[in-house]
């Protein structure tokens, strides 16, 4: 009879508190009982909270997928402490002194350790008492910081980065554990490279980072390493890394991956000439041509240049489609000068559309490069020009009738070769 009233007051409470009872997964096993843990959708949105629950289970943590009694710690992202203080209100939650209030740095410096870690004043949430009103300079950086949203679609961010020596390091840090597949501490130095190139000011003290979106506890440690002695221990290791080294040179190749680089690591290779005189490798069409234009496709590519592809390209498109517009995007769209590739948006304003525009450009250039080395032996060999009005014989001076490819092959004293052996 006790446990029926105990059971009927605790169920009246949960009414009044407007929390849902608790829902368990029971996939994976609970290591840390002591621990439950709420994650807040608010500011973070659906997809990245699937993950980071999953995440989490998976390494033995009870997340709740609703919130209820049982919870112990509310893990909010790029959510004030008073925000939160807000959203619980809204889940007719008056008392959050039951829970501990925690930044999502504390989620990932959980992750990291594969344990949970103790939760100190640095990833708690707090109650800030700064007024923004009469800002004394030494504080501009911080008063900045409420106004930067942690979107970069909402930051206005322009070539000049003011923090280069951080944002470098972030994106070695972020490389290595895309190379590990760790996509929740890959994307959290990414973001943070992406938001310190968005400020205006350099940053040289800790203090100017107070209250920035997309700084977690990892992020810190390399900023602060930075700060004191100039280079931060986590990245030098990384670069030391003989793992990160072979993994950068492998994914250099073309159509190489992490899954491939972590296949050829397994075998003892660690460079890229090893790949190349390695002849038990099993490659694929892209990684053979990944290969084969090795040096061009590392190799940087100049504005000059791009610029130069781009009336390439316009003029074939222009050839089916004399409507359409190629409008480069990608790096140099945005004013760099320098880049390892050329992005291009092909767009038809008209009625008409064509599905195999990009493979009929392809195949012109193909049949243009045939056609190239078909001139070069022209006029090398046979003391000939060949262009699109048709062929000259300079000695002769006159122009040579020819209906058909093959009446040309034979006009050089060439034997013909068919369309398809032409794939040089």
């Amino acid at each position: 009879m006790d446990k029926i009233k105990a059971s009927g007051v605790i169920s009246h409470r949960k009414r009044q508190k407007g929390l849902h009872s608790p829902k368990v997964s029971c996939s994976y096993e609970i290591k840390f009982t002591k621990f439950v843990i709420f994650i807040m959708q608010r500011k973070m949105g659906i997809t990245r909270r699937m993950f980071l629950t999953e995440l989490a289970r998976r390494k033995g943590f009870r997340v709740e997928s609703e919130l209820s009694d049982s919870v112990t710690h509310i893990v909010a992202e790029n959510n004030s402490y008073l925000e939160v203080l807000d959203w619980l209100k809204g889940q007719a939650v008056h008392d959050s002194s039951r829970f501990e209030l925690l930044d999502i740095s504390w989620f990932t410096a959980c992750m990291e350790a594969g344990r949970p870690v103790d939760s100190e004043m640095k990833y708690r949430l707090m109650e800030q008492c700064q007024s923004p009103l009469n800002t004394p300079e030494s504080e501009v950086p911080s008063f900045i910081a409420r106004k930067v949203s942690q979107y970069s679609c909402q930051r206005k961010t322009t070539l000049n980065n003011y923090n280069k020596k951080f944002t470098d390091a972030f994106e070695i840090m972020a490389e290595n554990y895309e190379f590990k597949e760790n996509e929740i501490f890959c994307l959290e130095f990414l973001r943070a490279a992406s938001l310190l190139k968005y400020l205006p000011f350099p940053v040289t003290r800790m203090k100017d980072i107070q209250g920035l979106p997309c700084i977690g506890d990892q992020v810190r440690d390399v900023i602060e390493g930075i700060i004191e002695e100039g280079e931060s221990s986590r990245v030098k290791e990384v670069l030391n890394d003989e793992r990160y080294k072979a993994f950068k040179q492998f994914t250099s190749v073309f159509g190489v991956g992490v899954k491939t680089s972590e296949k050829w690591y397994r075998m003892g290779l660690r460079t890229v000439e090893e790949l190349k005189a390695d002849k038990t490798l099993k490659l694929s069409k892209m990684q053979k041509a990944g290969f084969l234009y090795y040096e061009d496709l590392v190799s940087c590519v100049s504005k000059a240049e791009a610029d130069a592809v781009t009336l390439i390209v316009k003029n074939t498109v222009s050839t089916f489609l004399p409507d359409a517009l190629v409008t480069i995007t990608g790096g140099f769209r945005r004013g760099k000068k320098m880049g390892h590739d050329i992005d291009f948006l092909i767009t038809n304003p008209g009625p008409r559309e064509d599905d195999e525009l990009l493979h009929k450009v392809v195949d012109l250039w193909k049949k243009q490069e045939f056609g190239r080395d078909l001139r070069r032996y022209a006029s090398h060999e046979r003391k000939m020009i060949l262009d699109n009005h048709g062929l000259y014989d300079r000695r002769k001076r006159i122009f040579l009738k020819a209906g058909s490819e093959e009446e040309i092959f034979a006009h050089l004293g060439l034997d013909y070769v068919e369309p398809w052996e032409r794939n040089a």
